[in-house]
């Protein structure tokens, strides 16, 4: 699993309404770019870590947008799985 860098001034589109106040870190995080863990099963779905918070993306190839389908709060845990899958 590899790393990738990703920047992006499409519009974040949140799957569920809870999302919504994610929106400005992870947009802002995109305008700037952000290292993201491509995911191995899925093509062009990310996970992005940005201080506290996982964000679980998908960047369809035929839409300009990106898509929020997961976030979490980042804990211990989920900071090592996602060095698993850095390395």
């Amino acid at each position: 699993m590899g790393t990738t860098w990703l920047r992006s001034d499409w519009p974040v589109i949140p799957s569920h309404a809870s999302m919504w106040k994610y929106l400005p870190e992870l947009e802002h995080a995109l305008h700037r770019g952000v290292i993201a863990v491509r995911d191995p099963d899925r093509p062009a779905f990310y996970e992005i870590e940005i201080g506290p918070h996982w964000f679980y993306v998908h960047i369809p190839s035929r839409i300009t947008g990106v898509y929020l389908v997961a976030v979490a709060r980042t804990t211990f845990e989920n900071a090592s799985v996602l060095m698993e899958h850095a390395c």
